[in-house]
């Protein structure tokens, strides 16, 4: 049996609502160790340690304060 890569990370951004899976390849067939949708923070430890709240890949982000103080 060919080498497979031992991780993957699938983005999925079907309707407007981010999931982040990661999968590693356990015995030849690729299977979930993680995953998290909006709101939920998603969270793994290989290949490197990753936090995100997968709704920040919508690139929505609050408008900037002023500096000033005034809004």
């Amino acid at each position: 049996m060919p080498a497979g890569l031992p991780f993957f990370l699938r983005v999925d951004l079907r309707n407007r609502v981010p999931i982040i899976a990661l999968f590693a390849l356990i015995e030849g067939e690729y299977r979930p160790v993680s995953a998290a949708g909006a709101g939920t923070p998603f969270v793994m430890r290989e290949p490197f340690d990753l936090t995100i709240d997968p709704a920040v890949l919508l690139g929505e982000e609050a408008p900037p304060e002023h500096a000033d103080g005034e809004g």
